[in-house]
């Protein structure tokens, strides 16, 4: 149900909508207020306060939700709290946000942006052995690095992925790419002559599952072997030189 509200606020009166909605956390029917601007005619002469820029006022909202991420569990943290976290009107997140979910999903997607500013790409020409060796390792230290810049915008990603079936659909097709992208390196490199990878597809899913069960052991346990550990192993099976195989044995 919605229905508009005027409000005074000195010699000016303002036009909000307000529409009840029922909120999935707790059940409870919460108001949701749109502010609709000046009423017309009242506080004639006088200029209206200049609004915020929405980037600003979307970047608060962000980084008011990070700073409670590292303090609360996801599941503690309301729209409300963000608000006012951030210095804003509870209403004013509603128009940036349809609820703390999608301001987790750009939270997340604002960081793999810049991730991905500095990631390696895996289809340029294939360098040199130690080249290559350099460019696996910068990818490792990549994925690790953005977790670590925020340990709990991750632990409430985990959070929300254990409850929210589309986040997990969502997971599943990110780390489907990366395993993709993986094969298709392995196989370029098996062709320069650099590895030797009997089966890429193969070693391309263990590995890319091993990178996502470490990130999640480290921020939800805080016990993983992290990059160095997890960059070891990626060295050594990707570039380790393989044994031939040995003849068969012939029966007289």
């Amino acid at each position: 149900m919605a229905y508009e509200v005027t409000k005074k606020v000195g010699r000016r009166a303002y036009r909000y909508r307000v529409e009840s909605y029922r909120d999935p956390e707790s059940s409870k029917v919460r108001s949701r207020w749109t502010y609709l601007g000046v009423v017309a005619g009242d506080g004639a002469g006088v200029a209206p306060a200049k609004r915020a820029n929405s980037e600003e006022t979307r970047e608060r909202l962000m980084l008011a939700f990070e700073e409670l991420v590292a303090r609360f569990p996801y599941r503690d943290i309301t729209a409300g709290a963000v608000a006012t976290k951030a210095g804003l009107a509870h209403g004013t997140f509603y128009r940036y946000f349809s609820d703390k979910r999608s301001l987790l999903i750009a939270a997340i997607a604002r960081v793999r942006q810049e991730l991905d500013r500095v990631h390696p790409d895996f289809g340029s020409p294939i360098g040199t052995r130690a080249q290559e060796r350099a460019r696996l390792r910068t990818w490792l230290l990549a994925l690790y690095r953005w977790p670590g810049r925020n340990p709990g915008l991750y632990r409430a990603y985990v959070d929300a992925h254990d409850a929210d079936e589309e986040l997990r659909e969502h997971k599943r097709a990110r780390v489907a790419e990366r395993a993709a992208q993986l094969t298709a390196y392995f196989e370029r490199l098996n062709a320069a002559g650099i590895a030797q990878i009997e089966q890429p597809y193969v070693l391309a899913g263990a590995l890319t599952t091993l990178v996502n069960g470490s990130l999640r052991e480290l921020f939800t346990t805080g016990a993983s072997s992290g990059e160095a550990g997890i960059a070891e192993i990626f060295d050594r099976a990707v570039f380790a030189p393989r044994e031939p195989a040995p003849e068969s044995a012939v029966i007289s």
